[in-house]
């Protein structure tokens, strides 16, 4: 009997022992991306001010003229990449989603992106980012401890990147951010937190002040007496022209829209754009609609209403020609896709373009 219990008690040990381990290793994870952000950003710094920089030649990624100032912002089409922070992670972590959810999900995360900065020198237009609470700061990461790894885990730092590129490459194409605020599965990193009203001030400020001017908020286009749906559907948007260098953030659609409108329900003081789902566009603070599923008449109802719509071009890693030409056809303005030129693991013959090899096109 007294062997049987130490015979028990040694493989319960080793079982903890190993989990521990386990545990250690998924959040080493996370300290190592934060100590390369930090030589990245120095490695950026010292690039922007050396002989060697030269800003990019926005030509090479859009088929018109951006000093057309006919061509409003709802009348372009974005390739974006999504989840555009994320890396590819460990083993270990697909092991325990596939565990806690499913393996069909585990495989569906085996992909990750480049750094911000090489996605911008690349095309990339607009992105989708996952933001988080840890203890006091602010952090990029998609499924806590498991699926954890990012390219920029301080979002703080990550404003500071976006900024060094538009401040260097003042003629960009507007960058459009969606970015979805998260509390799904904090269990699994108890230095996670809660966001309410007052996070969602801190967010707004640190918004802008990171980003001071380049930062294009929903004040700018607002018109007197008008909400800002009234004004995107009877004046219109801006023009491209205008935005040329400017970086808006958007607010992806959730339980954190309603308390983040409420902030100031005329949303003079707000740094995002509230997003809404395509049943909801009737919100005051309707801009950008998130409609993920590839359905041409709703979408371009939508559109010729003077919404911006995002759609996905694919889902679980899945590429069909004939959703990414139905999403064109649609004319949904942000077109997401996990097969970007912005992935760090895929070949240059397996990226996808909008035509004519073009990152952003004119919407005809």
């Amino acid at each position: 009997m007294i062997k049987i219990i130490k015979i028990l008690l040694i493989t319960v040990l080793s079982a903890v022992l190993l989990f521990v381990f386990i545990v250690i290793r998924l959040f080493a994870i996370k300290i190592v991306d934060s100590q390369l952000q930090i030589k990245h950003m120095k490695e950026l710094n010292g690039y922007y001010d050396s002989t060697d920089f030269v800003p990019l030649d926005e030509s090479q990624f859009i088929d018109f003229d951006p000093n057309d100032s006919s061509i409003k912002l709802n009348d372009i089409q974005i390739l974006a990449s999504h989840n555009s922070y994320k890396k590819k992670g460990s083993a270990l972590g697909k092991f325990f989603i596939g565990l806690g959810d499913s393996f069909e999900e585990a495989n569906a995360l085996k992909y990750g992106y480049r750094n911000l900065t090489d996605q911008f020198d690349s095309g990339i237009r607009s992105m989708e980012i996952d933001l988080r609470l840890r203890k006091t700061s602010f952090v990029l990461t998609h499924v806590p401890l498991v699926d954890n790894s990012s390219v920029a885990p301080d979002f703080s730092m990550a404003l500071e990147e976006i900024k060094l590129f538009s401040d260097n490459n003042p003629n960009h194409i507007p960058i459009i951010m969606l970015m979805e605020i998260k509390d799904d599965w904090m269990i699994l990193d108890h230095a996670l937190q809660q966001i309410g009203p007052e996070q969602l001030e801190t967010l707004d400020q640190l918004l802008m002040d990171k980003l001071g001017d380049t930062l294009f908020k929903p004040s700018e286009m607002l018109e007197t007496g008008k909400s800002i749906m009234e004004t995107i559907t009877t004046t219109g948007w801006p023009s491209v022209q205008s935005l040329l260098g400017k970086v808006i953030f958007v607010l992806h659609p959730g339980s954190f829209t309603t308390p983040y409108y409420e902030l100031d329900q005329t949303l003079s003081t707000q740094a995002m754009f509230p997003g809404v789902y395509k049943d909801d566009v009737n919100q005051e603070y309707a801009t950008f609609v998130v409609h993920n599923d590839i359905d041409i008449l709703s979408i371009s109802a939508l559109v010729n209403q003077g919404f911006i719509v995002r759609t996905r071009i694919d889902d679980y890693l899945v590429f069909e020609q004939d959703n990414y030409d139905h999403a064109i056809l649609s004319g949904a303005q942000i077109l997401s896709s996990d097969f970007t030129i912005g992935r760090s693991d895929l070949n240059s013959v397996d990226v996808i373009y909008l035509p004519d090899g073009k990152m952003i096109v004119y919407r005809s």
